[in-house]
């Protein structure tokens, strides 16, 4: 069952304010740091699109105010994503060597690194666009790059499927997605839309005025 269709910002919420009084709390971001990366192996970043809290957030609440401004091409390179990854790991791994054998200390590690990381998010979604932070988000950049990129899919795998009558002249698929992505670039392709970055969100599908786009396994 789908779950994109509930406010689940406010389980991030809710995770910031318990954590600030009870550290031990941080250690559930695990779920959100292993999720991504194993769903994506069979389902692309279908996690992102649709269980994320801090996705929730930006597509829900910031959406509304953001100036929805190109996310910088830079951002989404290989390289970057890559420094970015061995960036924020390095970081967690210091602060987790310090706190080695504290229960409460180690989920305090996990709670900094969601604060810090929502706050940079938060910040780049009223300079660019919502989803800004999430082209490069570490899950996101490890969840994109074990994500199917070819055919045969995995047995259940989700995609966007295009008619081959799509004439890209309303790009209105593009307009409405959440990573600035190209949906309609898959046009009569028997296996959809296969880009590592597509959320699986559904919102081209919902925006395509004659109807000719699936979300479909």
């Amino acid at each position: 069952m789908a779950v994109k269709g509930y406010p689940l910002y406010w389980i991030l919420f809710a995770y910031l304010v318990v954590g600030w009084f009870y550290p031990a709390v941080g250690w559930l971001a695990i779920i959100c740091m292993v999720g991504p990366v194993a769903f994506s192996v069979r389902r692309g970043r279908w996690w992102c699109g649709n269980v994320c809290p801090r996705g929730s957030m930006y597509d829900r609440l910031l959406s509304r105010y953001s100036p929805h401004r190109p996310i910088p091409r830079f951002v989404r390179t290989v390289g970057f994503r890559a420094a970015m990854v061995a960036f924020i790991f390095t970081m967690f791994g210091v602060q987790m060597y310090f706190a080695w054998g504290d229960f409460a200390a180690m989920g305090k590690v996990f709670w900094n690194i969601i604060l810090v990381t929502t706050v940079v998010g938060v910040v780049l979604s009223f300079i660019y666009a919502p989803r800004t932070w999430c082209s490069f988000c570490p899950m996101g950049s490890l969840s994109a790059w074990v994500a199917p990129r070819k055919a045969p899919l995995p047995r259940g795998y989700r995609s966007i499927r295009v008619d081959d009558s799509c004439r890209m002249k309303c790009k209105s698929c593009a307009r409405v997605c959440p990573m600035q992505l190209a949906p309609y670039d898959s046009r009569g392709m028997a296996e959809g839309y296969l880009h590592p970055d597509c959320l699986k969100c559904g919102k081209c599908v919902a925006a395509c005025p004659l109807k000719i786009m699936e979300l479909k396994a």
